[in-house]
């Protein structure tokens, strides 16, 4: 019977050994997980807005309006034609950098437009229809233009601020990493100051008194977040964040 209870209480023993081992294990995984997370940073490619694509076709659409369209070279348009055809295609397999997640239904949107009217011009070169083919390599032009201002920062200042709220939205706060979460949050105060003194294109001088009121209230919520910052009391860090990204959409709404 001794013998038995000295069994049962080695067996239970390693038992116990065997559960701490597992709870010791698991949590230098988590830890080592945790870690690999903080290590984490966005990319430079990530954080720039740029379609490599999109570039390699502003060659051929500059020589169809600054060439084919002025000079009513029709031959020209017909030259260039395959080649816009095959570049518009590869916008199909371009993937928008992270920074610009936002701008993905706008940016299908611009694409279908711009494959719209490279279809109607192929269909008027077929027949011979050469006010068609200006006026298709026109829309063709406002097409890829449109493209191009979905992605294109419309102020430096505000893509510089934007880099920094990525960072912190995208990468310290999934990962709940408090000290990037200060250095992101410092980071968007130092890139307040050149935004506030920004200059909006003259084509949409209309909407500077929006901007610049807008620019305010981001101001303010990104210093509240700074406040919050000062304690660690996460609900509020995470809504304080949440409030700057709101205020951030909202000035860059301003542009749409």
């Amino acid at each position: 019977m001794k013998s038995q209870t000295r069994y049962f209480l080695i067996l239970f023993v390693l038992f116990c050994f065997l559960c701490v081992f597992s709870c010791q294990k698991a949590e230098e995984n988590r830890d080592e997980e945790d870690q690999q997370a903080r290590q984490q940073e966005a990319t430079e490619e990530e954080l720039t807005a740029s379609v490599p694509e999109l570039k390699d076709l502003h060659e051929v659409v500059y020589a169809l309006w600054h060439s084919a369209f002025p000079d009513k070279d029709y031959a020209l348009i017909k030259e260039l034609l395959p080649q816009a055809e095959s570049l518009t295609e590869k916008l199909d397999e371009a993937e928008l950098p992270g920074i610009l997640r936002d701008k993905q239904e706008a940016w299908n949107g611009g694409k279908k437009n711009l494959k719209t009217a490279l279809e109607a011009l192929k269909q008027a070169v077929e027949v011979e229809d050469q006010q068609g083919m200006l006026d298709q390599t026109e829309a063709f032009h406002a097409g890829f233009e449109r493209l191009v201002r979905i992605i294109r920062p419309v102020i430096p200042e505000l893509d510089a601020f934007h880099r920094e709220m990525y960072k912190l939205y995208h990468y310290s706060v999934p990962n709940y990493d408090l000290e990037n979460i200060r250095t992101n949050v410092k980071a968007m105060q130092e890139k307040l100051t050149p935004l506030k003194r920004a200059q909006i294109p003259k084509r949409l001088a209309d909407r500077q008194d929006d901007f610049e009121a807008a620019v305010i209230e981001l101001e303010a919520a990104v210093n509240e977040l700074a406040e919050i910052m000062k304690g660690n009391d996460k609900d509020k860090i995470l809504q304080a964040v949440e409030k700057a990204h709101t205020a951030f959409q909202k000035t860059e709404h301003i542009f749409d």
